[in-house]
């Protein structure tokens, strides 16, 4: 006989088994973790983007509203209407006044969509590292049931 019995052959099986499931546990959860960062990156990179086209859109009410009111104080003015007093006056002030009502309201819109991409991507960062810690207690667990497994066989194996 050769000296290896069917009990040390099953501690080595299982010794190795828990290497390689620990191995796994431990590389699905970088995978993993890297794919949340990637998303994480992506939502950072869309809350910019929002955060600029409001701002964008918001200039752009900005200048429609200021050739807005010069195109209302041209017909005014060729009516033959003070511009600069009274009624004509107050028009412009109104035409100023909502025209910045709207930018505003624009830039708080992509303020808001920008909070909530920056906030999912500090969700998809924690599921990151969430993932990551599977890994490792997974990779924990698949060595402490390897180890229950062995010092199991060694046992029945001293009792012979």
């Amino acid at each position: 006989m050769s000296g290896v019995t069917a009990a040390t052959v099953a501690a080595y099986a299982a010794a190795a088994a828990a290497v390689v499931g620990a191995y796994s546990s431990i590389e699905s959860g970088r995978q993993q973790k890297g794919m949340y960062e990637r998303q994480a990156q992506a939502a950072s990179n869309d809350a910019a983007y929002k955060k600029d086209a409001a701002k964008a859109h918001a200039e752009k009410i900005r200048r429609l509203g200021a050739a807005q009111k010069g195109e209302a104080k041209a017909a005014l003015a060729a009516s033959g209407v003070a511009v600069g007093e009274g009624t004509p006056l107050e028009l412009q002030k109104n035409i100023t006044k909502n025209s910045e009502e709207d930018a505003l309201s624009a830039i708080l819109g992509g303020k808001r969509s920008s909070d909530a991409a920056i906030e999912e991507s500090s969700m998809l960062m924690q599921a990151g590292a969430n993932a990551e810690s599977s890994g490792y207690m997974g990779a924990a667990s698949s060595v402490l049931g390897a180890a229950g497994t062995v010092a199991g066989g060694w046992k029945s194996v001293a009792k012979k």
